[in-house]
């Protein structure tokens, strides 16, 4: 379900979000709030009994659609929730559909599957070297690795998607401290 009102469950919304990503893949607190009412930026939720358990956050740019968090609750793993929502996104939208992951590596076998659930929804593992720019002013930007569906890109061919990512969905959450 697509949430009309973001900011008006925010605390859930939150709440979820902060235990599902470390503190360098979140924005602030306040950061949050705000991107929740950038007129691109997306939330659809799964939701039992009027509570929120699961969600994807996402940004309709004008020329693809950017997965940014996906996310459920602890105690909601494992239940399709998950994919439930990316479908419904890659279902409504005609657009190239990317995100980023952190690099599969064998220390980390969460990075591993958290792939695998992407590739069996139909998204492919682009390699070439990428950065998602800081959430944060503490912060640095971090090698990630991007994820295409449908079929795989090369960095040439993700090159406008990656500056229209970087410009509206990491411009907007770090425009506090660029401006300094």
């Amino acid at each position: 379900m697509l949430l009309k009102e973001p900011q008006s469950r925010f605390e859930e919304y939150y709440r979820i979000y902060e235990e599902s990503f470390p503190s360098k893949e979140r924005r602030t607190r306040e950061q949050q709030r705000d991107i929740l009412s950038h007129p691109r930026h997306r939330v659809r939720i799964k939701e039992e009994d009027g509570s929120m358990l699961a969600f994807v956050s996402y940004w309709e740019l004008p020329g693809c659609l950017f997965l940014e968090h996906l996310a459920t609750t602890e105690r909601c793993r494992g239940k399709g929730y998950g994919k439930q929502l990316v479908e419904e996104c890659l279902a409504e939208t005609d657009k190239p559909v990317f995100l980023e992951i952190e690099p599969v590596t064998e220390k980390d076998p969460m990075t591993g599957r958290r792939a695998g659930f992407y590739e069996r929804l139909g998204f492919f593992i682009n390699t070439f070297p990428y950065m998602q720019l800081p959430l944060k002013e503490e912060d640095h930007p971090i090698p990630l690795w991007v994820m295409s569906y449908g079929k795989p890109v090369t960095k040439e061919e993700f090159e406008p998607y990656k500056n229209e990512i970087h410009e509206i969905a990491y411009g907007t959450a770090s425009d506090r401290f660029r401006q300094k």
